[in-house]
């Protein structure tokens, strides 16, 4: 199991992404680039920046992580427990946008008229079997 927050978690993420029954229609819909910012809380110490691409290649999804990303189409930010609780299921993206728990930031319009397509999303992202650094420290 990855550790999160970690470059092996993002490709386990990544893994997920690909894996889902509606990954192609999702990452068609949502292609580009994505940021995810994990800023420092509780065990977290500094802040760590993963990218990823999502797209369609040769009739599948392709999600990949990368080392940088410039001009993502989606930036996802948040401190180390909030997304803790997103992983684990117990945060709603609504409310957490809502009340400045989860900042995202870029494409907003393709975001709130792709739902759906979001959904695979956050169903990957909650589909990592996780290892988290309170648990190693």
């Amino acid at each position: 199991m990855p550790l999160f927050p970690s470059a092996e978690w993002m490709h386990a993420f990544c893994r997920q992404v690909t894996m889902h029954p509606r990954a192609t229609e999702a990452a068609a819909n949502l292609g580009g680039g994505y940021r995810f910012v994990i800023d420092p809380a509780g065990p977290l110490r500094e802040r760590q920046t993963y990218a990823m691409v999502l797209g369609v290649e040769q009739g599948q999804a392709r999600a990949e992580r990368v080392d940088v990303i410039h001009a993502p189409r989606v930036t996802v930010q948040s401190d180390y427990h909030h997304w803790r609780q997103l992983l684990e299921g117990r945060l709603d993206i609504g409310p957490a946008i809502l009340f400045r728990r989860l900042r995202v930031s870029g494409d907003m319009a393709a975001l709130v008229g792709s739902s759906g397509d979001v959904d695979v999303l956050v169903d990957a992202l909650r589909g990592v079997d996780t290892v988290w650094l309170d648990a190693v420290r």
